[in-house]
This record gives C-alpha cells, structure tokens and sequence, in this order.
C-alpha cells in the first residue's frame, strides 16, 4: 500500500470512529455531517472524499462491525449437531457472549437499537445488527425441527414460532442490557438466562 493510500486509509477510519462516537452520543438524526468532521479534526470535504451522505457513512459503520451469527451457528452445528438442543444452547451463550465481550459491537449495537430516532428506523441496513440472516435463520430452525423430531420441542409450539421466541429473547436480552450496561453483569448472568429460556422451549433437556 502506498503511503498516500495508507493515510488515505487512516483517515476513513478515524471518520468513521467519529460518526460512531458522535452517533452513539446524541443519536443518528440529530448528527450531521458538520458534527462528524469536527469531532475527526477534518472538513466536511474530507468525509465527502469517502462517503456519498451520511447514510453511506452509516452503512460503512455498520459493515465495520457485525455479529458474527453464521459463524457461530455453523461452528456449533460442526461441534455439537448430533444433540441439537445443547447445539441451540451453546449458540445462545457464544451470541450473549459476543454482546458481553466484544466493545465495538457493543458501540455499534447501542447505535442500532437506542440511538436510532424514527426519521432513521426506514434505513434498510439497521436490520443486519437485529435479524438473523437466511442461512442462520434456516439452521437454527432445523435444529427445532430435530427437537421436535427428538419429542424434546415443547407440544404448542412448530419450530418456526420456537426460532422466532428464542431469537426475541436475545434481541430483547441484549435491547434491556444495552439501555444501561451498568445495571447488572449480563458475562456473570447470561448462563443463568441462557438456561431460562432452555426452560421454556424444550420438555425432557438433554
């Protein structure tokens, strides 16, 4: 990489590490471009360089940071698939753990699902931090349809609504926990509440 490109580089980030921090403190619609150069120490021209619009800037922030859940539902499945239930439940601890762990995703997570008014909630890419995506969705929900199989999977409930109610729980888990991260430890509580929601889904738990 050339040293023009290197800075080049650098200097996208250090945009991007402010659209964040900036985000993060006063929300996405009440943040504009002029907020962002500031906070990077560069001129609106600079960020115009990089990014089409704000939306283009947001896009990239939340490229930059995923959680990685066809990862963790394919490593479980490779690991534990011949006992789908323990395969679910190690699924729903490595996603709370990523939560717990993992500051950036914290960051933008807090964007997405609190900082995120309104006039923002039609953008078409804030789902990628809330749902699942068609190969995670497909393979969780064959693991219910082992369960049910198994007589494991509880008798009201198909293993379409079974994925939709376990998802919830950690969207919502992760929604309660991010409004105040120092109102409990969710690293010392997330077994606990894995386990809860293992309660409610599943009769006879391996």
């Amino acid at each position: 990489m050339t040293r023009r490109k290197a800075d080049a580089e650098r200097t996208r980030e250090a945009i991007l590490d402010a659209a964040e921090a900036t985000f993060l403190a006063q929300g996405v619609a009440r943040t504009t471009l002029a907020h962002i150069a500031q906070a990077a120490g560069v001129t609106r021209g600079a960020i115009y360089w990089h990014f089409a619009d704000k939306n283009a800037l947001f896009d990239a922030l939340l490229e930059r940071v995923r959680i990685p859940l066809d990862e963790i539902v394919d490593d479980a499945i490779h690991a534990l698939g011949t006992t789908p239930v323990a395969c679910l439940r190690d699924i729903a601890r490595r996603s709370l753990e990523g939560i717990c762990h993992d500051l950036p995703l914290q960051r933008v997570a807090t964007i997405v699902l609190h900082r995120c008014e309104k006039l923002e909630d039609d953008h078409p890419r804030i789902c990628m931090i809330t749902r699942l995506s068609e190969h995670a969705k497909t393979r969780v929900e064959q693991l219910f349809e082992q369960t049910q199989a198994a007589g494991n999977l509880r008798d009201d409930l198909t293993p379409a609504s079974a994925r939709r109610q376990f998802h919830s729980f950690l969207i919502g888990t992760c929604f309660d926990w991010l409004q105040d991260p120092q109102q409990y430890s969710l690293a010392e509580e997330s077994n606990s509440m894995v386990e809860t929601l293992m309660r409610g889904l599943f009769i006879n738990r391996p």
